[in-house]
């Protein structure tokens, strides 16, 4: 062996352990999103398959939905940055109190949820609307008011508006004098 194989060996004993310590352990929190995840990820590519059984698909079928299962799962596992070997470890040793913790995250992740579906099923609660009966010198309408600005009273109306006697002409109507001229309509 040359020298610096042997250097190199001993440093790489030196960080293996530090990179296996540097890896967070899973939580209860973190392992009930990765359950919950992995399950939705199956659920999507039973889906896509049309949720049959196996018994019903053919063997090239079967093959492809094995592979498209793992890759689901490797996706999962790959967006929460754990190795698959990581997280079948950290399963397997779970005690039953740590069961029990990562179920109860589970039901806290599925409250979650449920709470914000409901708030978004929900119709926004309009603001309340004040009511004015009548318009008097104490109690005016005002449009566009700013907080704090006196209100502005308009009498008649706003600039530039013509008024309903000045838009239209006068309708005049003649009544007949009598009743043969009532009949005649002029032809134009």
């Amino acid at each position: 062996m040359s020298r610096p194989t042997p250097v190199l060996l001993l440093a790489s004993w030196l960080a293996v352990p530090g990179l296996a310590l540097a890896q967070e352990a899973l939580t209860p929190e973190k392992l009930a999103l990765i359950r919950r995840d992995e399950k939705a990820a199956l659920e999507r590519v039973s889906e896509a398959y049309g949720k049959r059984k196996p018994s019903e698909m053919t063997s090239e079928e079967r093959r492809q939905v094995i592979q498209d299962q793992q890759n689901a799962v490797a996706a999962v596992l790959e967006k929460h940055d754990v190795s698959d070997k990581q997280y079948a470890r950290q399963v397997a040793r779970l005690s039953l109190e740590e069961r029990a913790a990562v179920q109860e995250a589970a039901k806290q992740l599925e409250a979650q949820e449920k709470a914000a579906r409901e708030a978004q099923n929900q119709p926004l609660q309009p603001e309340e609307i004040p009511i004015q009966n009548g318009i008097t010198e104490e109690n005016p309408v005002e449009l566009e008011s700013v907080a704090g600005a006196p209100p502005v009273v308009e009498q008649g109306l706003p600039p530039g508006e013509l008024g309903l006697e000045q838009t239209e002409p006068p309708v005049e109507e003649a009544a007949p004098s009598s009743p043969a001229d009532a009949q005649e309509v002029p032809a134009e």
